[in-house]
Order: C-alpha cells, then structure tokens, then sequence
C-alpha cells in the first residue's frame, strides 16, 4: 500500500531555503494547521539537523508575528534559558549567551538566527517573546534566581543557599559523567537529591505563594529536577523525565498565560511512547487537541553528533553519515513519495497508510555504532497515533555549530 492522489492537510515546499517567496507561502500554509493550538510541540528526527532547525525557526516566527505565541522553550534547562532570555534582551553577543546558557545541541547558526530575530521583535514590541527552558539537567541557575529574591529576609537566604549547594553537587555529577575515569556514586545521587527535594519544599511551603513569577518557576524546576533522586530514594522508580519535562512545560504556560513552542525531540513530542516515555503524552491528557506534536524526519545526507554520553554545555560535535533507511520503514515509505519535502497535517489528511505501522529510526545527540543502533530503531508504530502531523525533508545536512573545532 503506498500514497494516494489525494493531498488533503499537505504541504509541498522546496530546500535550501533561501526562495524566500515560495517558503514563506509553504510556511504559512504550515503554520495554519498549527495556529490555533495553546502548545506547538516541533520536533526533531535528529538532534543534529540543520534543515530541521531551519524550518522550525521559520514556523515560530511566523506563529509569533502572526497568530499570538509568546513563548519559545528549549529542550534545556529552566534556569539557563531564562538567563538567555535576559540575555535576548539586552546587546550583548547572543553567540556567547548560547555558549554559556545552553546545552550545545542548540549552540547552532540556525538556532542563534532565530534568537537574533526574536531580540529584533522584541525591541519592536511591548509584548514580548519569552524564551524558556523545561529540561532539569542542569539546576545551578535556578538556585541563583532563587538567591536573588533576598527580600524574605535570613531563614530564606540560608534555605536557598543550601539549595544552591545541593543544586551544584547534582549538576557536577552529570557533567562528570563526560569523564571516563568518572565512577557515578549512586547513593550521593540520591542522597543529595531528596535532601534538595525537600528543602524546596520546604521553601515553597513558607515563601512560595509571594515569590514573583520567575522564581516561582525557578522554585518548581528544582524541585523537579531533585524530585526522580527523591522518588528513588522512596524505591519509585515510575518518574520519568518526560513526566519532569511536562510538568514543567504545564507551569510555565500557566504561569505566563500565553501560547507557546516547544523545541525538542521526535520522541519528547510524541503522543505517545517512542524509545522514551514521551512528554506529548502527558500534555495531551492535559491539553488535549490544543497541544500538536510535530515530527521531522529525513533519510538521506548528513547529522551532527557527540560521542560525549551526556549532553553539557561543551560537547564537540562531529559530522556522521545518516545510516543507511531500513527496509518497511516510515522513511522508505515517507522517502518513496514523488514530493520530496513536504508537510502532512494527520487531523484533516485522509491517507489511509499514515494509519499503518512501521519501523522508525530517531537519532539523539550520539552518533550510531554497532552496539547502540538498536537503541534508535523503534517498533512498529501508527504516524498518525504518536503525532499530530510530519514534516519530511530528504536531503539534509548536519547542524552547523556555532564552536566546532
């Protein structure tokens, strides 16, 4: 069974993008099957795509300036994206703000170009787009969001202080694990994890209701991003990190109020599970048809990755191959079409085979080896089940990061 005739809820558009009339006709077509959504989850194939990173830019402007979103959150963490949307906000040199606020997935051209657009319509406009984090791998600039709220006097001051401590010691233990010689000593993890959990808490419960907004948010991620050792520590082993993500996505757009972007991967979107838990699946149960999972996926040219376990702030990434399509995949199926990039919209599409299951390859910040493929091959799934809609590009090439060596 392949494709039909029929292109009801599709877009054609054409690669690199530089005819900007024909793309910004395609990208407002795009934008007008997601305009309407409270949450726009854009997702990656890869997370080293620099096309992906270029038409999700494109999208979020014209979500923006058109049809009312006010927030653009990062698969990173929510003390260094608020740091960066300061930043934003401000003349300094958002190459260097990149560096030092976000996980280096993001230190790209195509990521910065979006930034340097957002600061321009910023100083343009009284509302303002927010850039924001909900990932919990790094926890340091939150606890100094909360140390700059030195207005509830000394108790306050030293409970925070020590929430700084046990923030920074987390923190130290991720990044650690990019160091082979490193041995990961689990019972610190944990230990240092509920004593976090709890001291937030603890701040929340005596301060939390006349915190301003930023360190409200900054308070809640903490406590997330302490909550999995606590919950471990409890032998609740059922936290996951996309439950963590949503939640935090949940309380920064009620928080703020406003509509919103989300920059992450294929398998965080999605409505359902895909390799990870899968963070789409908890907003939809609370957003229902008002948040949109958006895939991409390609098949053929190049992607970035790090041979780095963990994702930090100074990863170098390395050019790969994409590996060779798997047969009875959705890349063979999604490749096999006459248009060779284009967009579907499942909600108002008709084709009968995004209803089928196949096999489908999602590649993280790691390149592929013989021992890990396995790991990015998933098992047969419904399209139209684990996403709202698919942008196909078939030729792409690897992110150009804005430090590589």
């Amino acid at each position: 069974m392949g494709f039909s005739q029929n292109t009801k809820g599709e877009v054609q558009f054409q690669t690199p993008f530089t005819d900007h009339t024909n793309e910004t006709k395609a990208i407002k077509k795009i934008s007008e099957h997601l305009k309407d959504n409270l949450i726009v989850g854009l997702g990656e194939g890869t997370h080293g795509t620099k096309e992906f990173n270029e038409i999700r830019s494109e999208i979020s402007k014209q979500l923006i300036s058109k049809n009312g979103f006010r927030i653009v959150a990062f698969e990173s963490s929510y003390g260094d994206a608020s740091f960066l949307n300061e930043a934003v906000n401000s003349d300094v040199d958002i190459k260097v703000a990149l560096k030092k606020y976000m996980t280096s997935i993001w230190q790209t051209k195509e990521i910065n170009t979006l930034l340097e657009w957002i600061r321009t319509y910023n100083k343009n406009h009284k509302d303002k787009v927010i850039i924001s984090g909900f990932d919990t791998d790094a926890l340091t600039r939150s606890a100094e969001i909360l140390k700059k709220s030195d207005n509830f006097g000394k108790d306050y001051s030293d409970i925070a202080g020590e929430v700084q401590k046990k923030a920074i010691v987390q923190d130290g233990m991720w990044e650690k694990q990019n160091d082979p010689s490193f041995r990961l000593d689990m019972k610190e993890v944990i230990k240092n994890g509920t004593e976090g959990y709890l001291l937030t808490k603890k701040l929340d419960s005596l301060y939390g209701k006349k915190m301003d907004l930023s360190s409200k948010l900054a308070l809640e991620h903490l406590e997330l991003g302490f909550k999995i050792p606590y919950e471990a520590s409890k032998k609740n082993y059922e936290v996951s990190r996309d439950f963590i993500m949503a939640e935090m996505i949940k309380n920064i757009q009620s928080g703020y109020d406003q509509k919103m972007i989300l920059f992450a991967h294929d398998g965080h979107v999605a409505l359902k599970p895909i390799l990870v838990d899968g963070m789409g699946g908890y907003l939809k149960e609370k957003y229902g048809n008002k948040y949109y999972a958006l895939a991409t996926s390609t098949v053929l040219g190049t992607y970035s990755a790090t041979a780095d376990p963990r994702a930090v702030k100074n990863n170098k990434y390395t050019s790969y191959p994409l590996p060779k399509q798997l047969e009875n995949s959705w890349e063979e199926k999604l490749g096999s079409k006459k248009n060779e990039n284009y967009f579907v919209d499942f909600r108002s599409s008709n084709e009968e085979i995004y209803g089928r299951a196949f096999k489908m390859r999602l590649l993280g910040y790691n390149p592929i080896t013989p021992a890990t493929e396995k790991f990015t091959i998933t098992e047969p799934l419904k399209l139209n089940e684990c996403f709202d809609g698919v942008i196909f590009i078939k030729h792409t090439n690897a992110a150009e990061h804005l430090f590589a060596e």
